[in-house]
């Protein structure tokens, strides 16, 4: 090869990389060009939000001796946060309530407690109490259903932790009640002006192939007008206990750890109810579906059945009967809703009919079952009035459910295995005030 000819190569793979180096230089000139573009069009975006919730374009707060200041577009974010998390930030409030009357000044942060962590006094329940209701240690199960009383009874007072502050989550993976928020209470206003049992039936009910309605017990008035109140005594008035104890869990439960599964939910409810409104109340946590240490459903209803009976003559006072499940719907299907900011699992009512499609099932009988009918009703209409979406449709079924044994019986269906300890655990506030509301009469 000649000397010319060895050059023109050289000139080639000179220009080959030069051309090359230009190239790349051009497309990540043209990547960073778009990446400002981007942002600046976002900080458009936020500053023409912020200006629609009332605020002019002040600076970001600045950070002086390590004290988080507030001002301005910093006072609304930390104001929308707590409200997401439901919490009750006093200084976050106050910072955006005098940024938006114009009185702008810089608001040191201070450690206030959350409203999760505040239980009025007033509204503690002194009085109230929660017992807890054991199987002994043995693994046979049937050893305790033979028994006279409950091996272990523990009364403890109302105090405990306050819970954690959540996290907000940056991503929610659920798609939440959407409808209009006052959809519900329309229905329910509609259904209080016709009292129409067809309107009744196909907007508060799902009625399962194996049943069906007697008109007779359905009607709208006599529903409606029952009185499920009851007077506050100092004996125990509310039982809460769980058929499924041992089987029912959540996408996130811990293994061995009852206060993961639907027992720790109905703790969650019992210190609501007892804490927060003053109500005695009885947790059962037998686990009445395990049986010689495993799990066995077939006979859980009659094992509960017989405990509840137990505990019935021991404390003649309780009114109020609940069989808290979790349901179990074996596909992808998140029952979820979001209430004041929480992620909260939705609940289902439940009502067994003793009743097939030819007509009442004799063995079955329940001299209850009109007065849980309108147990279930008011506790729907209460949730639809108050937290819309809340409630799915009342599920009616075949059988009984030892919904027979005393008037305001309820059987819960809450969430399903898709749902977490947390949203289940969050779907108690709600439930134990319109509980409280149905239970005190305010819900008329």
């Amino acid at each position: 090869m000649d000397r010319t000819s060895w050059q023109t190569i050289k000139c080639g793979i000179k220009l080959t990389i030069l051309l090359s180096i230009l190239l790349w230089s051009g497309i990540l000139v043209v990547g960073l060009h778009r990446q400002y573009q981007l942002l600046a069009k976002a900080k458009d975006q936020v500053e023409k939000d912020l200006v629609g919730f009332g605020f002019s374009g002040s600076k970001m707060a600045e950070k002086q001796s390590g004290s988080s200041l507030l001002t301005g577009q910093t006072a609304l974010l930390h104001y929308l946060q707590d409200q997401r998390n439901g919490e009750d930030n006093a200084a976050t409030v106050a910072a955006w309530k005098q940024q938006k009357a114009g009185k702008s000044s810089l608001v040191k942060m201070k450690n206030t407690k959350t409203s999760s962590q505040k239980i009025s006094a007033s509204k503690a329940g002194a009085t109230g109490k929660v017992l807890y209701v054991f199987n002994n240690k043995s693994n046979d199960i049937t050893k305790y259903n033979r028994a006279v009383s409950p091996s272990r009874q523990t009364a403890v007072n109302s105090t405990s932790k306050a819970p954690k502050r959540r996290e907000v989550q940056k991503k929610e993976l659920f798609t939440a009640y959407k409808g209009n928020k006052t959809s519900e209470q329309k229905k329910v206003s509609k259904l209080y002006q016709n009292m129409d049992l067809k309107y009744l039936l196909k907007n508060f009910y799902i009625i399962d192939s194996s049943t069906s309605v007697d008109k007779k017990i359905f009607q709208p008035k006599t529903l409606l007008k029952m009185s499920m109140q009851i007077k506050k005594k100092k004996t125990p008035q509310i039982l809460i206990y769980h058929t499924h104890a041992a089987s029912e869990r959540f996408a996130n439960s811990r293994a061995n750890k009852d206060e993961d599964s639907i027992v720790g939910v109905g703790e969650e409810l019992a210190q609501i109810l007892t804490r927060k409104y003053g109500y005695h109340v009885i947790h059962d946590e037998t686990k009445y579906d395990m049986v010689k240490g495993s799990i066995d459903r077939n006979k859980a209803y009659n094992q509960s059945g017989d405990g509840v009976k137990r505990l019935l003559q021991k404390y003649p006072d309780i009114q109020v009967i609940i069989d808290l499940h979790r349901d179990g719907v074996g596909n992808k299907v998140h029952r979820l809703t979001s209430i004041r900011g929480k992620r909260t699992a939705q609940v289902m009512f439940f009502n067994g009919l003793s009743r097939n499609q030819k007509g009442n099932i004799a063995y079955l009988h329940n001299d209850n079952l009109q007065a849980n009918l309108a147990f279930s009703l008011q506790m729907k209409i209460a949730c639809m009035k108050t937290y819309p979406g809340f409630a799915k449709p009342i599920y009616l079924k075949n059988y009984r459910y030892n919904l027979h044994m005393k008037q305001r019986s309820l059987l819960i269906e809450l969430g399903n295995e898709n749902n977490t300890v947390e949203e289940a655990k969050n779907a108690m506030t709600p439930l134990a005030d319109v509980l409280h509301q149905v239970l005190s009469g305010k819900n008329k």
